[in-house]
């Protein structure tokens, strides 16, 4: 995540794809990666432990922030989606985010 930091725009920008004005798209995570989430997920799902759902529609979600990965995603969110939203949004990304509400939503392709 280091090369996402301030000053390195010149490589985040060379990273996106803009599809249609304001609109980026970029390859973030490896496939590895991906797996690995999965199997977190899906081991947390067999341990029996409760499951807290993102809002009341969704009967298939789980708030990772509600199973340990709150730390992970909040500097995810610190070191890698402020500086791109720094970049690309400075008007709206003014003053950082202030939290997150982190979520999965199981669909039949995982």
């Amino acid at each position: 995540w280091a090369r996402w930091s301030t000053g390195n725009d010149t490589l985040i920008l060379s990273l996106l794809r803009e599809e249609v004005e304001g609109v980026y798209s970029f390859a973030l995570f490896s496939d590895e990666f991906c797996d690995l989430f999965l199997d977190e997920l899906d081991g947390y799902y067999s341990s029996g432990l409760p499951v807290s759902r993102p809002n009341s529609m969704n009967n298939y979600g789980i708030i990772v922030n509600h199973i340990g990965l709150k730390p992970a995603l909040s500097r995810f969110q610190r070191d890698v989606l402020q500086p791109l939203s720094d970049l690309l949004f400075p008007v709206q990304a003014k003053g950082g985010f202030d939290g997150h509400h982190s979520f999965m939503v199981r669909t039949d392709l995982w």
